[in-house]
Protein backbone atom coordinates (compact mmCIF):
# COMPACT_ATOMS: atom_id res chain seq x y z
CA UNK A 1 0.00 0.00 0.00
CA UNK A 2 3.07 2.23 0.77
CA UNK A 3 2.92 3.26 -3.48
CA UNK A 4 -0.65 4.74 -2.92
CA UNK A 5 0.02 6.58 0.19
CA UNK A 6 3.31 8.41 -1.36
CA UNK A 7 1.09 9.19 -4.48
CA UNK A 8 -1.05 10.86 -1.62
CA UNK A 9 1.62 12.78 0.16
CA UNK A 10 3.26 13.95 -3.17
CA UNK A 11 -0.57 15.31 -4.79
CA UNK A 12 -0.83 17.36 -1.16
CA UNK A 13 2.21 18.53 -1.33
CA UNK A 14 2.54 19.69 -5.44
CA UNK A 15 -1.12 20.50 -5.90
CA UNK A 16 -2.61 21.23 -2.46
CA UNK A 17 -5.93 23.06 -3.76
CA UNK A 18 -6.97 20.61 -6.49
CA UNK A 19 -9.71 18.39 -5.81
CA UNK A 20 -9.31 14.65 -5.48
CA UNK A 21 -13.02 13.85 -4.17
CA UNK A 22 -16.01 15.73 -4.30
CA UNK A 23 -19.92 14.93 -4.94
CA UNK A 24 -23.22 15.51 -2.97
CA UNK A 25 -22.39 18.67 -1.69
CA UNK A 26 -18.91 17.63 -0.44
CA UNK A 27 -15.53 18.09 -1.75
CA UNK A 28 -11.97 17.40 -0.52
CA UNK A 29 -8.78 18.60 -2.06
CA UNK A 30 -5.26 16.78 -1.60
CA UNK A 31 -4.21 18.58 1.19
CA UNK A 32 -7.42 17.74 3.24
CA UNK A 33 -7.54 14.51 2.34
CA UNK A 34 -4.40 14.25 3.21
CA UNK A 35 -5.34 15.90 6.34
CA UNK A 36 -8.29 13.99 7.30
CA UNK A 37 -7.02 10.76 6.88
CA UNK A 38 -3.66 11.37 9.09
CA UNK A 39 -6.28 12.89 11.61
CA UNK A 40 -8.33 9.59 11.89
CA UNK A 41 -5.31 7.27 11.35
CA UNK A 42 -3.50 9.14 14.79
CA UNK A 43 -7.60 8.59 16.85
CA UNK A 44 -7.12 4.81 15.44
CA UNK A 45 -3.75 4.37 16.87
CA UNK A 46 -5.79 3.93 20.02
CA UNK A 47 -8.83 1.56 18.23
CA UNK A 48 -9.27 -1.93 18.06
CA UNK A 49 -8.00 -3.99 15.06
CA UNK A 50 -11.41 -4.54 12.76
CA UNK A 51 -13.20 -1.78 12.58
CA UNK A 52 -16.02 -1.34 10.63
CA UNK A 53 -17.21 1.43 7.67
CA UNK A 54 -20.73 2.46 8.46
CA UNK A 55 -20.83 4.92 5.88
CA UNK A 56 -23.16 4.64 2.69
CA UNK A 57 -20.03 6.07 0.29
CA UNK A 58 -18.68 9.42 -0.55
CA UNK A 59 -15.85 11.44 1.15
CA UNK A 60 -16.22 10.28 4.40
CA UNK A 61 -16.22 6.69 2.98
CA UNK A 62 -12.50 7.37 1.34
CA UNK A 63 -11.40 9.04 4.63
CA UNK A 64 -12.46 5.94 6.08
CA UNK A 65 -10.80 2.92 4.49
CA UNK A 66 -7.10 5.31 3.73
CA UNK A 67 -6.73 5.20 7.82
CA UNK A 68 -7.63 1.77 7.99
CA UNK A 69 -5.25 0.94 5.46
CA UNK A 70 -2.77 3.24 7.15
CA UNK A 71 -2.63 2.26 10.57
CA UNK A 72 -2.66 -1.40 9.24
CA UNK A 73 -6.23 -2.74 10.25
CA UNK A 74 -8.57 -5.31 9.14
CA UNK A 75 -11.79 -3.23 7.87
CA UNK A 76 -14.85 -4.26 7.41
CA UNK A 77 -17.22 -2.01 4.91
CA UNK A 78 -20.83 -2.59 5.45
CA UNK A 79 -22.87 -2.52 1.92
CA UNK A 80 -25.92 0.19 2.57
CA UNK A 81 -27.85 -2.26 0.69
CA UNK A 82 -27.65 -5.07 2.98
CA UNK A 83 -30.98 -6.14 4.82
CA UNK A 84 -30.60 -5.50 8.64
CA UNK A 85 -30.04 -9.33 9.28
CA UNK A 86 -27.19 -9.64 6.76
CA UNK A 87 -25.65 -6.45 8.23
CA UNK A 88 -26.00 -7.98 11.92
CA UNK A 89 -24.46 -11.32 10.38
CA UNK A 90 -21.50 -9.19 8.95
CA UNK A 91 -20.79 -7.73 12.19
CA UNK A 92 -20.70 -11.25 14.01
CA UNK A 93 -19.40 -13.02 11.90
CA UNK A 94 -15.77 -10.69 11.66
CA UNK A 95 -16.34 -9.89 14.95
CA UNK A 96 -15.78 -6.01 14.39
CA UNK A 97 -15.17 -4.43 17.17
CA UNK A 98 -16.26 -0.96 16.51
CA UNK A 99 -17.45 0.92 13.48
CA UNK A 100 -16.88 4.41 11.60
CA UNK A 101 -19.86 6.40 11.04
CA UNK A 102 -21.71 9.52 11.16
CA UNK A 103 -24.82 7.60 12.18
CA UNK A 104 -24.43 6.55 16.29
CA UNK A 105 -27.60 4.60 16.76
CA UNK A 106 -27.35 2.62 13.28
CA UNK A 107 -25.08 -0.31 13.89
CA UNK A 108 -26.28 -1.82 17.61
CA UNK A 109 -24.04 -1.80 20.29
CA UNK A 110 -20.56 -0.98 18.46
CA UNK A 111 -18.08 1.44 19.81
CA UNK A 112 -18.56 4.44 17.38
CA UNK A 113 -15.80 6.29 15.93
CA UNK A 114 -16.28 9.51 14.46
CA UNK A 115 -13.81 11.42 12.05
CA UNK A 116 -13.22 14.90 12.39
CA UNK A 117 -14.55 16.59 8.85
CA UNK A 118 -12.39 19.91 9.53
CA UNK A 119 -8.74 19.03 10.40
CA UNK A 120 -5.77 22.13 10.09
CA UNK A 121 -3.59 20.87 7.19
CA UNK A 122 -0.75 18.06 8.29
CA UNK A 123 1.09 15.95 6.02
CA UNK A 124 1.17 11.56 5.91
CA UNK A 125 4.62 11.64 8.34
CA UNK A 126 4.30 7.18 8.04
CA UNK A 127 3.52 4.87 5.54
CA UNK A 128 1.54 1.40 6.41
CA UNK A 129 2.67 -1.84 7.09
CA UNK A 130 1.60 -4.53 4.53
CA UNK A 131 -0.35 -5.70 7.25
CA UNK A 132 -3.86 -4.41 6.32
CA UNK A 133 -6.89 -6.34 5.31
CA UNK A 134 -10.33 -5.74 4.04
CA UNK A 135 -12.97 -8.34 4.80
CA UNK A 136 -15.44 -7.94 1.50
CA UNK A 137 -18.99 -9.44 1.90
CA UNK A 138 -21.09 -11.51 -1.01
CA UNK A 139 -24.33 -12.12 -0.55
CA UNK A 140 -23.72 -14.83 -3.12
CA UNK A 141 -26.84 -17.31 -4.15
CA UNK A 142 -27.96 -18.14 -0.85
CA UNK A 143 -28.57 -14.29 0.47
CA UNK A 144 -25.94 -15.12 3.63
CA UNK A 145 -23.48 -12.97 3.10
CA UNK A 146 -19.82 -14.54 2.93
CA UNK A 147 -16.31 -12.71 4.22
CA UNK A 148 -13.63 -12.53 1.02
CA UNK A 149 -10.04 -11.68 2.86
CA UNK A 150 -7.62 -9.10 0.78
CA UNK A 151 -4.76 -7.99 2.01
CA UNK A 152 -2.39 -5.77 1.01
CA UNK A 153 0.03 -7.96 -0.99
CA UNK A 154 -3.33 -9.05 -3.30
CA UNK A 155 -5.02 -5.36 -3.51
CA UNK A 156 -1.38 -4.20 -4.50
CA UNK A 157 -0.75 -6.81 -7.46
CA UNK A 158 -4.46 -5.96 -8.80
CA UNK A 159 -3.40 -2.48 -8.66
CA UNK A 160 -0.03 -2.55 -10.75
CA UNK A 161 -1.71 -5.36 -13.47
CA UNK A 162 -4.64 -2.69 -14.18
CA UNK A 163 -2.60 0.76 -14.02
CA UNK A 164 -1.34 -0.43 -17.76
CA UNK A 165 -4.78 -1.11 -18.81
CA UNK A 166 -6.16 2.51 -17.78
CA UNK A 167 -3.65 4.31 -18.34
CA UNK A 168 -4.74 7.32 -15.51
CA UNK A 169 -3.87 10.81 -15.69
CA UNK A 170 -4.47 13.67 -13.82
CA UNK A 171 -6.20 15.24 -16.26
CA UNK A 172 -9.07 11.82 -15.89
CA UNK A 173 -12.15 12.45 -13.98
CA UNK A 174 -13.86 8.97 -12.67
CA UNK A 175 -17.71 8.87 -12.17
CA UNK A 176 -17.82 6.87 -9.18
CA UNK A 177 -21.48 5.10 -9.18
CA UNK A 178 -20.94 1.53 -7.96
CA UNK A 179 -20.70 1.19 -4.32
CA UNK A 180 -17.66 1.57 -2.36
CA UNK A 181 -18.51 -1.28 -0.26
CA UNK A 182 -17.89 -3.29 -3.26
CA UNK A 183 -14.12 -3.89 -3.71
CA UNK A 184 -13.83 -3.19 -7.18
CA UNK A 185 -15.10 0.55 -7.06
CA UNK A 186 -12.86 0.43 -4.08
CA UNK A 187 -10.15 -0.41 -6.66
CA UNK A 188 -11.20 1.77 -9.87
CA UNK A 189 -12.79 4.73 -7.73
CA UNK A 190 -10.29 5.68 -4.80
CA UNK A 191 -6.94 3.49 -5.33
CA UNK A 192 -6.42 4.60 -9.37
CA UNK A 193 -7.62 7.78 -9.41
CA UNK A 194 -5.26 8.07 -6.48
CA UNK A 195 -2.09 6.61 -8.20
CA UNK A 196 -2.48 8.71 -11.15
CA UNK A 197 -3.50 12.39 -9.27
CA UNK A 198 -7.34 11.70 -11.02
CA UNK A 199 -10.37 13.66 -9.35
CA UNK A 200 -13.08 10.82 -8.56
CA UNK A 201 -16.76 12.53 -8.26
CA UNK A 202 -19.69 10.75 -6.25
CA UNK A 203 -23.51 11.12 -7.11
CA UNK A 204 -25.47 8.93 -4.89
CA UNK A 205 -28.94 9.57 -6.55
CA UNK A 206 -27.37 7.72 -9.70
CA UNK A 207 -25.80 4.77 -7.04
CA UNK A 208 -29.84 4.24 -6.55
CA UNK A 209 -30.65 3.54 -9.82
CA UNK A 210 -28.79 0.00 -9.43
CA UNK A 211 -31.58 -0.39 -6.72
CA UNK A 212 -34.89 0.50 -8.36
CA UNK A 213 -34.94 4.12 -8.63
CA UNK A 214 -35.15 6.17 -11.90
CA UNK A 215 -32.46 5.81 -14.37
CA UNK A 216 -32.46 9.61 -15.29
CA UNK A 217 -30.12 9.90 -12.15
CA UNK A 218 -27.53 8.51 -14.28
CA UNK A 219 -28.37 10.12 -17.28
CA UNK A 220 -28.16 13.57 -15.62
CA UNK A 221 -24.91 12.54 -13.80
CA UNK A 222 -23.10 11.76 -16.40
CA UNK A 223 -23.96 15.08 -18.71
CA UNK A 224 -23.56 17.53 -15.55
CA UNK A 225 -19.95 15.76 -14.33
CA UNK A 226 -18.46 15.04 -17.45
CA UNK A 227 -16.22 12.30 -16.60
CA UNK A 228 -13.61 10.38 -18.94
CA UNK A 229 -14.23 7.02 -16.90
CA UNK A 230 -16.73 5.52 -14.90
CA UNK A 231 -17.57 1.75 -13.83
CA UNK A 232 -21.00 0.13 -14.53
CA UNK A 233 -22.88 -2.92 -14.27
CA UNK A 234 -24.51 -4.52 -17.62
CA UNK A 235 -28.28 -3.93 -15.91
CA UNK A 236 -27.29 -0.61 -15.05
CA UNK A 237 -25.55 -0.18 -18.56
CA UNK A 238 -28.32 -1.13 -20.42
CA UNK A 239 -31.30 0.96 -18.87
CA UNK A 240 -28.76 3.85 -19.56
CA UNK A 241 -28.66 3.07 -23.40
CA UNK A 242 -32.49 3.20 -23.36
CA UNK A 243 -32.39 6.14 -21.19
CA UNK A 244 -30.62 7.81 -24.00
CA UNK A 245 -32.27 6.61 -27.08
CA UNK A 246 -35.39 7.47 -25.42
CA UNK A 247 -33.99 11.49 -25.37
CA UNK A 248 -32.62 10.90 -28.41
CA UNK A 249 -29.23 12.11 -26.87
CA UNK A 250 -25.41 10.51 -26.76
CA UNK A 251 -23.50 9.97 -23.81
CA UNK A 252 -20.83 12.74 -23.07
CA UNK A 253 -17.90 13.57 -25.52
CA UNK A 254 -15.35 13.40 -22.46
CA UNK A 255 -15.79 9.69 -21.71
CA UNK A 256 -12.72 7.63 -22.81
CA UNK A 257 -12.98 4.97 -20.97
CA UNK A 258 -16.51 2.73 -19.32
CA UNK A 259 -15.64 -0.46 -17.93
CA UNK A 260 -18.76 -2.98 -16.96
CA UNK A 261 -18.40 -5.98 -15.28
CA UNK A 262 -20.58 -7.91 -12.42
CA UNK A 263 -21.83 -9.96 -14.63
CA UNK A 264 -21.34 -11.29 -18.64
CA UNK A 265 -23.06 -8.34 -21.43
CA UNK A 266 -24.71 -9.45 -24.49
CA UNK A 267 -22.62 -8.12 -27.39
CA UNK A 268 -25.56 -6.26 -29.11
CA UNK A 269 -25.98 -4.27 -26.19
CA UNK A 270 -22.16 -3.35 -26.00
CA UNK A 271 -22.76 -2.25 -29.64
CA UNK A 272 -25.93 -0.69 -28.22
CA UNK A 273 -23.81 1.21 -26.32
CA UNK A 274 -20.95 2.24 -28.92
CA UNK A 275 -23.47 3.85 -30.96
CA UNK A 276 -24.52 6.05 -28.52
CA UNK A 277 -21.02 7.21 -27.65
CA UNK A 278 -20.31 5.05 -24.82
CA UNK A 279 -16.49 3.80 -24.93
CA UNK A 280 -17.39 0.54 -23.11
CA UNK A 281 -15.10 -2.37 -22.53
CA UNK A 282 -15.92 -5.41 -20.80
CA UNK A 283 -13.68 -7.19 -17.93
CA UNK A 284 -14.22 -10.13 -15.39
CA UNK A 285 -13.21 -11.01 -12.19
CA UNK A 286 -14.97 -11.98 -8.85
CA UNK A 287 -14.04 -10.72 -4.90
CA UNK A 288 -11.95 -13.82 -4.46
CA UNK A 289 -9.49 -12.71 -7.48
CA UNK A 290 -9.46 -9.04 -6.14
CA UNK A 291 -12.17 -7.83 -8.51
CA UNK A 292 -10.58 -7.90 -11.63
CA UNK A 293 -8.82 -11.00 -13.75
CA UNK A 294 -9.31 -10.13 -17.22
CA UNK A 295 -9.79 -7.00 -19.04
CA UNK A 296 -10.26 -5.04 -22.86
CA UNK A 297 -7.77 -2.23 -22.96
CA UNK A 298 -8.69 0.98 -25.14
CA UNK A 299 -7.40 0.78 -28.71
CA UNK A 300 -7.43 -3.21 -28.09
CA UNK A 301 -10.95 -4.02 -27.35
CA UNK A 302 -13.04 -7.08 -28.43
CA UNK A 303 -16.48 -7.42 -28.19
CA UNK A 304 -17.96 -10.89 -27.15
CA UNK A 305 -14.78 -11.09 -24.84
CA UNK A 306 -13.71 -10.15 -21.16
CA UNK A 307 -10.67 -9.27 -22.41
CA UNK A 308 -6.88 -10.26 -22.22
CA UNK A 309 -5.64 -11.72 -18.65
CA UNK A 310 -4.04 -9.35 -16.05
CA UNK A 311 -0.39 -9.40 -16.29
CA UNK A 312 1.16 -11.80 -13.09
CA UNK A 313 -1.98 -14.17 -13.14
CA UNK A 314 -1.76 -17.96 -14.07
CA UNK A 315 -5.26 -18.40 -15.46
CA UNK A 316 -6.08 -22.13 -16.96
CA UNK A 317 -9.33 -23.63 -18.47
CA UNK A 318 -9.79 -27.10 -16.42
CA UNK A 319 -12.59 -29.38 -17.15
CA UNK A 320 -14.23 -25.97 -18.91
CA UNK A 321 -13.76 -24.14 -15.65
CA UNK A 322 -12.06 -21.26 -15.45
CA UNK A 323 -9.23 -21.32 -12.68
CA UNK A 324 -7.12 -18.12 -10.92
CA UNK A 325 -3.73 -18.36 -9.54
CA UNK A 326 -0.93 -15.54 -8.78
CA UNK A 327 -0.62 -13.05 -6.38
CA UNK A 328 -4.15 -11.84 -6.65
CA UNK A 329 -6.33 -14.48 -5.44
CA UNK A 330 -7.43 -13.45 -1.94
CA UNK A 331 -6.23 -15.52 1.31
CA UNK A 332 -9.11 -17.05 1.92
CA UNK A 333 -12.85 -16.58 3.27
CA UNK A 334 -12.69 -15.65 6.59
CA UNK A 335 -13.27 -18.42 9.62
CA UNK A 336 -12.15 -20.85 6.49
CA UNK A 337 -9.41 -23.28 5.33
CA UNK A 338 -6.60 -21.04 3.17
CA UNK A 339 -7.45 -21.33 -0.55
CA UNK A 340 -6.14 -23.36 -3.04
CA UNK A 341 -3.47 -21.91 -4.89
CA UNK A 342 -5.33 -22.43 -8.20
CA UNK A 343 -8.55 -20.80 -7.62
CA UNK A 344 -12.01 -22.71 -9.28
CA UNK A 345 -13.93 -19.50 -10.09
CA UNK A 346 -17.07 -21.46 -10.75
CA UNK A 347 -17.70 -19.93 -14.14
CA UNK A 348 -17.26 -21.78 -17.53
CA UNK A 349 -15.16 -20.41 -20.17
CA UNK A 350 -12.35 -20.57 -22.73
CA UNK A 351 -9.56 -18.72 -23.89
CA UNK A 352 -9.05 -17.49 -27.70
CA UNK A 353 -6.05 -15.96 -28.93
CA UNK A 354 -4.98 -14.33 -25.22
CA UNK A 355 -8.74 -13.56 -24.59
CA UNK A 356 -10.91 -14.67 -22.25
CA UNK A 357 -14.46 -15.76 -23.00
CA UNK A 358 -16.76 -16.30 -20.25
CA UNK A 359 -19.55 -18.76 -20.76
CA UNK A 360 -21.82 -18.72 -17.85
CA UNK A 361 -21.97 -20.22 -14.03
CA UNK A 362 -21.05 -23.93 -14.15
CA UNK A 363 -23.89 -24.39 -11.30
CA UNK A 364 -26.53 -22.64 -13.77
CA UNK A 365 -26.34 -25.12 -16.11
CA UNK A 366 -29.51 -26.64 -17.02
CA UNK A 367 -30.33 -30.38 -18.30
CA UNK A 368 -33.08 -30.53 -20.61
CA UNK A 369 -34.95 -33.48 -20.38
CA UNK A 370 -34.05 -34.82 -23.28
CA UNK A 371 -30.29 -34.90 -22.05
CA UNK A 372 -29.27 -31.57 -23.63
CA UNK A 373 -26.99 -28.95 -21.70
CA UNK A 374 -28.14 -25.20 -21.05
CA UNK A 375 -25.73 -22.38 -20.53
CA UNK A 376 -29.07 -20.15 -19.42
CA UNK A 377 -26.57 -17.12 -20.20
CA UNK A 378 -26.84 -18.04 -23.69
CA UNK A 379 -30.35 -17.56 -23.85
CA UNK A 380 -30.57 -14.45 -21.14
CA UNK A 381 -27.77 -12.73 -22.79
CA UNK A 382 -29.94 -12.58 -26.47
CA UNK A 383 -33.02 -10.85 -24.03
CA UNK A 384 -30.72 -9.00 -21.59
CA UNK A 385 -29.45 -7.64 -24.97
CA UNK A 386 -32.65 -5.34 -25.18
CA UNK A 387 -32.46 -1.76 -23.22
CA UNK A 388 -35.79 -2.38 -21.90
CA UNK A 389 -34.71 -5.44 -20.14
CA UNK A 390 -32.79 -5.12 -16.88
CA UNK A 391 -32.23 -8.54 -16.28
CA UNK A 392 -33.73 -12.05 -17.21
CA UNK A 393 -33.70 -15.71 -15.96
CA UNK A 394 -33.76 -18.78 -17.53
CA UNK A 395 -34.98 -22.09 -15.48
CA UNK A 396 -36.62 -25.32 -16.12
CA UNK A 397 -40.29 -25.74 -14.41
CA UNK A 398 -41.02 -28.75 -12.63
CA UNK A 399 -42.43 -30.25 -15.62
CA UNK A 400 -39.04 -29.84 -17.74
CA UNK A 401 -39.95 -26.82 -19.65
CA UNK A 402 -37.97 -24.48 -20.33
CA UNK A 403 -39.48 -20.67 -19.03
CA UNK A 404 -37.57 -17.49 -19.01
CA UNK A 405 -38.33 -14.73 -16.26
CA UNK A 406 -37.96 -11.20 -17.96
CA UNK A 407 -37.19 -7.88 -15.48
CA UNK A 408 -38.61 -5.18 -17.99
CA UNK A 409 -38.78 -1.28 -17.55
CA UNK A 410 -40.63 -0.54 -20.62
CA UNK A 411 -43.21 -2.87 -22.54
CA UNK A 412 -42.21 -5.60 -24.88
CA UNK A 413 -43.91 -7.34 -26.99
CA UNK A 414 -43.76 -11.49 -27.53
CA UNK A 415 -42.96 -11.37 -30.94
CA UNK A 416 -40.00 -8.76 -29.76
CA UNK A 417 -38.56 -11.67 -26.83
CA UNK A 418 -39.27 -14.38 -29.97
CA UNK A 419 -36.86 -12.30 -32.36
CA UNK A 420 -34.64 -11.63 -29.89
CA UNK A 421 -34.15 -15.65 -29.44
CA UNK A 422 -34.32 -15.74 -32.82
CA UNK A 423 -31.12 -17.73 -33.58
CA UNK A 424 -31.30 -20.27 -30.79
CA UNK A 425 -31.46 -24.12 -31.62
CA UNK A 426 -35.22 -25.32 -31.06
CA UNK A 427 -34.05 -27.08 -27.59
CA UNK A 428 -33.02 -23.81 -26.14
CA UNK A 429 -35.95 -21.65 -27.02
CA UNK A 430 -38.07 -21.18 -23.75
CA UNK A 431 -41.78 -22.60 -24.21
CA UNK A 432 -42.92 -19.89 -21.88
CA UNK A 433 -42.47 -15.90 -20.68
CA UNK A 434 -42.75 -14.69 -16.87
CA UNK A 435 -42.62 -10.90 -17.54
CA UNK A 436 -42.06 -9.27 -13.80
CA UNK A 437 -40.40 -6.27 -12.59
CA UNK A 438 -36.99 -5.20 -11.19
CA UNK A 439 -38.51 -4.46 -8.27
CA UNK A 440 -39.81 -8.25 -7.82
CA UNK A 441 -38.72 -8.43 -4.07
CA UNK A 442 -35.34 -10.86 -4.08
CA UNK A 443 -35.01 -11.06 -7.84
CA UNK A 444 -32.16 -9.41 -8.50
CA UNK A 445 -28.72 -9.06 -6.56
CA UNK A 446 -27.22 -5.73 -6.61
CA UNK A 447 -24.88 -6.21 -9.78
CA UNK A 448 -28.22 -6.60 -11.76
CA UNK A 449 -27.65 -10.21 -11.85
CA UNK A 450 -30.85 -12.71 -11.27
CA UNK A 451 -31.39 -15.01 -8.03
CA UNK A 452 -31.18 -17.77 -9.46
CA UNK A 453 -33.14 -19.33 -6.47
CA UNK A 454 -35.78 -16.31 -6.50
CA UNK A 455 -36.34 -17.18 -10.55
CA UNK A 456 -36.73 -20.92 -9.86
CA UNK A 457 -39.80 -20.01 -7.33
CA UNK A 458 -41.46 -17.51 -9.87
CA UNK A 459 -41.25 -19.94 -12.43
CA UNK A 460 -42.73 -22.31 -10.87
CA UNK A 461 -45.64 -20.11 -9.03
CA UNK A 462 -46.39 -18.06 -11.73
CA UNK A 463 -48.14 -18.58 -15.09
CA UNK A 464 -46.31 -18.53 -18.22
CA UNK A 465 -47.09 -16.86 -21.40
CA UNK A 466 -46.24 -18.91 -24.72
CA UNK A 467 -44.09 -17.43 -26.56
CA UNK A 468 -44.80 -17.98 -30.04
CA UNK A 469 -44.30 -14.67 -31.65
CA UNK A 470 -47.90 -12.54 -31.02
CA UNK A 471 -48.16 -8.75 -31.45
CA UNK A 472 -49.88 -8.24 -27.91
CA UNK A 473 -47.90 -5.93 -25.28
CA UNK A 474 -46.55 -7.12 -22.04
CA UNK A 475 -46.43 -4.68 -19.85
CA UNK A 476 -43.35 -4.68 -16.78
Amino acid sequence: MQPVFEALARHAKERPDAIAFSGDGKSMSWAELAARVAALAETLECAPNRIAIGHPGGCAYVVADLALALTGRRQVPLPFFFSEDQIAHVIHDSQAEAVITDRPDAFGPLPVIQADARVPARPITFFPTEGSERIIYTSGSSGTPKGVVIGARQLMASLSGLQPLAVATEQDRHLSILPLAQLLEQICGIYLPILAGAETRFDFAATRSLFGAEISAVTEAFERERPSTSLLVPGLLGRWVADLQRRGQQAPNSLRLVAVGGAASAPALLHQAWDSGIPVHEGYGLSECCAVVAMNRPGANRIGTAGEILNGLDVKIVDGEITVGGPTVMSGYLNASPPPSQWHTGDLGRIEDGRLIVEGRKDALLISPSGRNISPEWVEQRVDADPRVVASALGLRHDGELVIVIAAVAPITLSEIAGLLGDLPGYAVPKGVVMTSPHEPGLLFPAGTPNRAVAAQIINRKDAVDLPAQTESLAS
